[in-house]
């Protein structure tokens, strides 16, 4: 290239413009910085160079013309979701199923990270802790509840209470669902504590659900699609932000976003 191995406002100019075609301006910025750390025991002036107008400019020009990239978001489950995983289930449903789909329509209807409703792949971070246990839940007419022993938002452990209403004569009631998950797995798993358990009594894992999830509606579905896809509802159903905020237990307004 040409170039001299002194600095000058040019050739960090150049390096900008260059840079911010392969990686983002933002780390092009940093990593200058971090260049000109390293020159300044050999070139002294560095750190003035780097202020000049034309460096600073260029920085700012590149990250107006590059810095701005969509958001890469996955898609929110919505009902249309539910009613199709439902509608393309065997004819004879296996403990996994049910289990599957208990879990979907609670994480869903109830706001829950999967987190919240499985074991983390890593086996460091598990916890008997944060396991939602089988004689904590409660079933009514109407709604079951249990209790969630922690979420983000409970920093002292002391749990939270989720409940969650019955749909009765839709597809997609969530009440319904885990009274014939319930019958398979208290029939075959009566002393076990945790409620959500797979065919070999083991907790279900994040990779399990998430790949089920995926078999159904693509990889275009995560794990966080349960609880956008259910606030998404909530707000379309008109329910006030107030109300959404403390079903979700979010502690700041973060959840619009």
């Amino acid at each position: 290239h040409n170039f001299s191995i002194e600095p000058t406002t040019n050739t960090f100019s150049f390096y900008i413009v260059y840079m911010c075609h392969h990686i983002k301006p933002a780390s092009v910025g940093v990593y200058l910085s971090g260049i000109c750390h390293s020159l300044e025991p050999y070139f002294p002036n560095v750190h003035s160079i780097h202020s000049s107008a034309i460096v600073t400019h260029s920085l700012a020009g590149m990250k107006k013309l590059h810095g701005l990239q969509a958001t890469s978001r996955k898609h929110a489950l919505n009902r249309e979701d539910l009613i199709h995983i439902i509608s393309h289930l065997p004819s004879v449903l296996s403990h996994e199923c049910l289990l599957f789909v208990a879990m979907l329509l609670t994480g869903f209807y109830g706001l829950l990270c999967l987190g919240e409703l499985t074991f983390p792949d890593s086996t460091h971070k598990r916890s008997s802790k944060k396991l939602t246990l089988r004689h904590t839940l409660i079933l009514e007419a109407t709604h079951f509840s249990f209790i969630l022993p922690f979420h983000k938002a409970d920093q002292f452990y002391a749990g939270n209470t989720v409940m969650i209403e019955a749909l009765p004569h839709s597809p997609i009631d969530p009440l319904f669902h885990l009274q014939h998950y319930l019958d398979s797995g208290d029939r075959s798993f009566p002393f076990f504590p945790a409620l959500w358990l797979t065919s070999q009594g083991k907790l279900p894992t994040y990779s399990w659900f998430v790949g089920q999830l995926q078999s159904f509606l693509g990889t275009d579905i995560a794990g966080h699609s349960l609880r956008s896809g259910g606030t998404t509802a909530l707000a379309l159903a008109g329910v006030p932000d107030n109300a959404i905020q403390a079903t979700g237990c979010w502690s700041s307004d973060t959840w619009h976003i």
